[in-house]
Order: C-alpha cells, then structure tokens, then sequence
C-alpha cells in the first residue's frame, strides 16, 4: 500500500529551497492519532478525518520568524514522507484564501492587485503575494468569504492531499517559479478594503476625542498610503505626524501634507480628529525632545521657487561636464543600468560603488568625486557581501574604512514617507562622518524599491523619479543609478514605463554571452555615448572554505580586449581544483546531453539543438544519491562561479572551461 502513497518528500524541498518557512501536517492516508480524535475532535473520528490533513503535527509558532533548518526538514521528510506540508504565513508570504467559486470570480475580475503565483485548493484558491514590510498582514480567519492569511497563520502546501481526496496545486503564470517569491506583489491597502468589503465589514473604532497617540506605539511607520474606514486612520496619522515633526516640519506644514493624504480615505477623519491627533503628537514630541523648538510657520524662502534668468547669464555660467567617472557617469544625474537576471548589472553596480568610495579608476576611466556611496539594497545581502568581498581580495583594497553604506531592507520609493525616511537615514550618516555628502547613490533593483505601486503606471512612475529626484539627487548633486531589468517583449529596453527613460541623464544596456559581458550606452544626454566596454567575470577564490574544506569563489569583472581575449582568460584563470561533487554533476550533465542528442539524431533532428534543464539535471543529480538539497544550491553556484557551467534560464550547459577541469582531474 506504502508504495502507492505520494512521496511529499521532494515537494517539501522544493519549498524549503524557495525560502519558505514549512512544516508537516497530518496526512489523509493514515488513521488519527488518539490524541488528535480525543482532544481536537472530543472523540469524533470523522471529523478527525477530515481536519488531521490540515493539521500539523507540532508546534510552530516557533518557524514564524526563522524558517527550519535543513537538518529539520531532513528527519521530517524521514519521519513523514506521505505527510501533508503547510507553508508558514506572514513569512516571506501572505495569501489571500479565496474558499468559493464566488470568491475567485470576484479575485480574478481584477478587484486585488493580480499576482502570478497562485494554489488551486479544494473549494477555491489560493493567492500568494510578497510580505509588506510597511503594512503587516495578522491572520484573520472568520469564515469569511475571502480570509487573509498572514503573521499567526499558514496555509496547505501545494503538493498535499485534501481529506476529499483534491489535490493541492500551483497554477503559476509562465514566467513565474515559487523560487522567485521576490518578484511577487504586494498586498495594498486598497487591496484589503476591497476583501474587507466584499466580506461585509467595515466596523472601526468609533474617534474618542484626544487619544493621547504616541509614536512609541507604531514602530512600523506608516508610508502614507490611503486607508479606508476600518484600517486604522486615526493610528496612521499619529505614525506619520511623529515623522514628519522628527524631519524638522513645522506645524503648518504638517497639517498641509497630512490634510491632502486624509482627503483620499474612505472616508476622510473629520478636521476634529485630525486636528487632536496632531496635537497630541505635538506634546508627546515636546516631551520626548526637551529643548527642542517646533516651527508654527515654515521658514521663510529668501527667492522665488519659480523664477526666470536671461540667457547672458546661462551662458556666461558654461562649466564643463562634472564627471563623477570620466566619460561614463556624471554628477548631479540620474542613470540607469538595465540588463536581464544574471547577466552582471549588479556586479557592475558594486565594481562601480567600490571604485567610487576608494577613488581607484574604474579599468581605465578616473574617478573624479571620490566620496561616500549608498547602496539600496533590494535583496540577497549575502551574496552581495561576498562580491565585496571579492572585490576587496580583487583589488587589494580594505574596504573596512571604504565610505560604503549598504541598507538593511529595501525601500518602498514611490512612498513619500518611505522615501522621506531614506533621505533622514542618508542625511544621519553625512552628520555624523563631517558633513561629508554622497557621491554616489545605487538602487538596486527597480522593482525591488518601487514599492506596491504599478511600474507600467506614468503616475507612479512620475511619482518615484520626482522623490530620487527631490529627496536624494538634487539633495547632494549626487549621481543616483538604477539598476532595473530588460522589458518582457524587448530585451534591447528597459521595462516599466518609458517615463523613466525620458528623466535619465544616461542609460546603459548590459547583455551577456557566454562568460563575456558587454556594456553599450543607449542614452548620453550631455556628452558622446562611450564605446561599448566588455568584461569577464573573473572568479575569486574567498579567504574562507565550506564545513566540508570545498574553497568558496565568488566573481569580479575583468575589462578587456577582445582582441587579447585568450591571454586574459589564461591569466585570470582560477587554480584547477574541482570537487568529487562537481566532477560528478558534469558527468551527469554530459550523459543527459549525449542521450538528448542521441534522441534528436534519431527523430531526424538536429543534435545541436540538444538543451538540458538545469531542473532535469538536480532531479537526477538527487536520483543518483550523490548530492541532496542541503549542498545543491551552494555547490552549482560554485560551479557557476568558477566558470564550469553557464546557466541561459532554464537551460544549463558545460563550459570548455568545465570540461577541460574534468579532463584534468
């Protein structure tokens, strides 16, 4: 009978290799245990049927904040191989639990933001949307229509076996695999009055005059997005009142920006509450910071904020370019570098950022404002600590005293209260080092810092130059680069809408090919577009090894010629260790490859169009028992980093490189 169960096992690493947070449920193949019926069910065996696969097997609350570690998953999988999987809500995802054919009508007729990654359940849908680390999403489950499953909850994996005999399963847009869980959307707050409403609840805590609000009591600042009755109106306006008078605001402009923000909720707070509310916060602030001084009325402006001047003096003021990089990058602009995943625009921005704060020339071009760079940080902050690193081993810098400031999370820019709180961070950093103000500032990526907001949207798109704009580059006359993706229908294009192209200074195209990178301007809006710059990655090998003694690589770019292309690769070639592991997946890759062949040659196709997905090779990598999840993701990204294998998503292929490594070995 055993045999015949589903081994859950594989599905279960699947979603620990994508960053979730899982543990095991019961299962419908197997009878409750007596603890279960006794206690949860008061001795009701059929209801225990039905409600054992859904639930799970110890206590969680635990994996809410840090996911299981593989040594955990490892002994469930042993232990439970049939058992149903529940993904931990709240982490890294929220979902939106849509539990009728009525409710998933109303979704799919566009009433929420649309996401791509999506469960098909027993009676209806799951819809799975990226965690908003501005607008927190609890559990809410009252056999609504629609329930939020967020912080406190979690929800039946795909791969698991409903009590009915349904089968849980991802129904995904194309381009989307449960791995890239930071491509999802968001959930608004727009989004939340729609589901509250369509459940028919829009009950708020009625206004009790003077509340006495303190920002002590919302440590996760609101970002002035709207709000409709229900979502706390009263509380958002303390938050972002507390924040504003922090920035130096006076009172006048406060209750300005605060009034604009209140006439788009639904409904407005009335001019009573909103008045107390700002009030309130006024005293708490005196308190908190005795001494301090608040302005009833802005500072005076000593010239007009629109004002005209004659052309003789335009042209009398005539000054060169001020380069930030000689002839690639200026100061006080705003640029771009787009290119498709993987392909080097990241390494390019760090090699940049580096150049930048040490002063050292960027392969031949002379750095002309060295000074403090800030890094935005999208994702992945330990990859991009060990491109540092190899950056520092590359080049022989310490950047220990290097003027680089990397963020701690991403920033929601198309939010004027989280830019604000970008600019307030940056402006700390510039006291207390002197005064000493950015050369520099790196977003990466675009969609990472946009925010819930719709990137294909002039609006917001309008709305994320002006704040770069007013809130970091006019600020310190500071270059501020973007590093975005290529369009779905044109890789030859940034995508998101063209708005942006029109606000940059310089945009720049980064295609790879093979182990060659090549960088082509495709906008110099004040000076001649440099002739296009090629690359190779170069891999480091990092002052540390694995647990298991494997040294650990990471990559740099190498500018060259290609006419001295050959030499370059030989010099900076990496030394010819290769692992018993990585031996044993080339090999595995070349007999998948020979048999692909094997097969075209005998349906009369062409052999050379052989192709291997990277998925296929793992599966049989893991078939084989030589390699499990535990060491994958690290040793095919050591291979990749050292040259031995290319990845063109979803193919994988072997290098001249890697077979000549497996030759000598």
């Amino acid at each position: 009978m055993e045999a015949n169960l589903p081994n859950t096992s594989v599905e279960a690493w699947k979603l620990n290799e994508a960053g979730l947070s899982i543990v095991p449920l019961g299962s419908p193949f197997e009878v409750p245990p007596v603890w279960f019926v006794d206690g949860r069910c008061s001795g009701d065996i059929e209801k225990a049927k039905t409600e054992w696969p859904k639930a799970p097997r110890f206590r969680w609350k635990q994996y809410q904040d840090e996911a299981p570690d593989d040594s955990t998953i490892d002994n469930w999988t042993k232990l439970y191989p049939h058992t149903n999987w529940a993904i931990i809500t709240g982490y890294r995802v929220v979902v939106v639990d849509a539990d009728s054919a009525e409710a998933v009508q109303f979704i799919e007729e566009g009433a929420i933001t649309r996401t791509p990654l999506r469960a098909i359940t027993s009676k209806g849908k799951h819809y799975y949307f990226q965690v908003n680390p501005d607008y927190p999403v609890h559990n809410s489950v009252r056999k609504n229509k629609i329930d939020l499953r967020g912080i406190g909850g979690y929800v039946v994996a795909p791969g698991s076996t409903h009590a009915d005999g349904t089968l849980y399963q991802w129904e995904t847009d194309g381009y989307m695999e449960i791995s890239d869980l930071h491509d999802l959307p968001m959930l608004t707050p727009d989004d939340i009055a729609t589901i509250n409403g369509f459940n028919g609840q829009a009950a708020e805590d009625k206004p009790m005059g003077d509340l006495g609000f303190s920002t002590d009591q919302y440590p996760l600042p609101h970002d002035g997005s709207n709000l409709a009755e229900g979502q706390g109106r009263n509380n958002a306006a303390a938050s972002m009142a507390g924040q504003l008078l922090r920035q130096n605001n006076s009172l006048r402009e406060v209750k300005a920006i605060l009034d604009q923000w209140n006439q788009s909720n639904n409904p407005p707070l009335s001019d009573t509450e909103l008045n107390t509310t700002i009030a309130s916060i006024t005293r708490t602030h005196a308190n908190n910071h005795p001494g301090s001084s608040i302005l009833i009325e802005p500072l005076p402006v000593t010239k007009p904020e629109f004002a005209f001047s004659h052309v003789k003096e335009l042209v009398k003021g005539v000054k060169p370019i001020n380069w930030l990089i000689k002839g690639f990058l200026e100061m006080d602009s705003l640029s771009l570098m787009f290119g498709e995943p993987a392909c080097g625009k990241s390494f390019t921005a760090i090699d940049l950022a580096c150049c930048v704060a040490t002063g050292k020339d960027w392969h031949g071009k002379p750095v002309k404002r060295q000074g403090p760079v800030f890094y935005i940080a999208g994702e992945g902050f330990n990859g991009l600590s060990r491109r540092l690193m190899a950056w520092q081993v590359s080049h022989g810098y310490n950047l220990r005293n290097a003027p680089i400031y990397i963020s701690q999370c991403a920033a929601s820019l198309t939010d004027l209260g989280n830019a604000r709180l970008v600019s307030a961070s940056i402006e700390e950093i510039v006291e207390e080092t002197g005064g000493v103000i950015p050369s520099m500032i790196v977003i990466d990526t675009l969609a990472r810092n946009f925010g819930p907001a719709d990137e294909n949207a002039t609006k917001e798109m309008n709305t994320f130059i002006n704040h770069i704009d007013q809130l970091l580059r006019a600020k310190y006359s500071c270059n501020v680069l973007i590093v975005h993706h290529t369009g779905v229908g044109s890789k030859d294009r940034a995508r998101g809408n063209s708005a942006l192209k029109g606000a940059l200074d310089a945009e720049y195209a980064v295609v790879k090919s093979d182990d060659e990178v090549t960088i082509t301007a495709k906008k110099m809006k004040d000076a001649d577009e440099p002739e296009p710059l090629k690359f190779l990655f170069d891999p480091i090998r990092l002052p540390f090894v694995d647990e298991e003694g494997e040294p650990q690589y990471s990559c740099v770019l190498k500018h060259y010629d290609p006419n001295m292309a050959d030499g370059l690769k030989s010099k900076n070639a990496p030394e010819n260790r290769i692992g018993e592991r990585q031996v044993k997946i080339i090999e595995t890759l070349n007999r998948l490859i020979a048999n692909a062949q094997e097969t075209l040659h005998k349906s009369g196709r062409d052999p050379l169009n052989a192709r291997i997905e990277l998925q296929n090779l793992k599966d049989d990598c893991y078939a084989q028992g030589f390699i499990c999840s535990k060491h994958w993701r690290r040793t095919i990204d050591t291979m990749i980093y050292r040259g031995f294998v290319a990845v063109d998503a979803p193919f994988v292929s072997v290098t001249e490189k890697g077979q000549e490594a497996i030759k000598n070995d």
